[in-house]
């Protein structure tokens, strides 16, 4: 990789996510509260729901933890209906001097009166599915979650794809992981179906970025299992289609192969999602 995007890749991918739990309860709380203030400076919010998986507790404890952020004024909390737990947790201002003294990253803040407008209301729930999608595939002997995966090694969240795609040169993927063979991956999250025109303009977009060396494969997870075999489906259709069509769309046999072995479709973790974001 060659370019100036993947050459920022590393700076993200050395932030130190390393979960120190401790021998005391000072040393656990300040474990939890440097870890957590990292996701939410690098995920924009951060919710109970992932605080309770996240360290093994229960969801009364995950809202001492946040509320204990939010008296120090480390966090504002955001009520909405969108959310699973029916609020959000985001960076203060002094917050977000704390993550950038943590990550050794600059951290935007977007000075408002009203914290529920430094917030993407319309997008809360596919993000906090996201942070636990990309949190269960890092290694448990970082995050020290027995349930995580060790599917990659580090990240870079849809906040910093976005951060290095301004000049909207690429798709904005969900996220780009470094799975544990130092192959570099693109994460989509597919909530529902989507139409044969609509994969076939994301498709070409895939292409043009594994091609310029943005990422190698895409990862794709769903709560449900018909959307990720529907996308399997219509993905290898639009593909034939492309290889086949005498118009300008045309892609080559070699382009058609690459396509075909970048996909990846992880139906293991179907059940997982849905249960615990979609069980009432």
């Amino acid at each position: 990789m060659s370019n100036d995007i993947t050459e920022q890749y590393p700076r993200y991918f050395a932030i130190d996510m390393q979960y120190r739990h401790g021998v005391n309860n000072t040393q656990i709380g300040k474990s939890r509260r440097e870890l957590t203030m990292t996701l939410v400076g690098r995920f924009g919010l951060t919710s109970p729901i992932i605080i309770e998986w996240l360290y093994g507790i229960s969801r009364a404890q995950a809202l001492v933890h946040l509320n204990a952020l939010t008296k120090q004024q480390l966090v504002e909390v955001v009520k909405t209906h969108r959310s699973p737990d029916d609020r959000v947790y985001i960076l203060s201002r002094s917050g977000a001097a704390f993550v950038e003294q943590l990550t050794g990253m600059p951290v935007y803040f977007r000075s408002t009166s009203h914290p529920e407008l430094r917030v993407n209301l319309n997008t809360v729930y596919h993000d906090i599915i996201m942070q636990f999608v990309i949190l269960l595939g890092m290694p448990q002997s970082i995050l020290g979650n027995h349930h995580c995966q060790d599917i990659w090694t580090c990240f870079l969240t849809d906040l910093e794809v976005r951060k290095l795609s301004k000049s909207g040169s690429w798709r904005n993927v969900d996220a780009i992981v470094q799975e544990q063979d130092g192959c570099i991956t693109a994460i989509e999250m597919e909530h529902s179906f989507k139409q044969l025109t609509t994969r076939k303009s994301i498709l070409q977009k895939y292409l043009q970025d594994i091609n310029n060396g943005y990422y190698q494969k895409v990862m794709f997870f769903s709560q449900k299992l018909d959307v990720l075999n529907d996308m399997k489906r219509i993905n290898g259709k639009v593909i034939s289609f492309l290889q086949s069509t005498k118009g300008p769309e045309r892609i080559t046999e070699q382009d058609a192969d690459i396509l075909n072995g970048a996909l990846v479709y992880r139906s293991k973790y179907c059940d997982e999602i849905r249960q615990r974001f979609y069980s009432a």
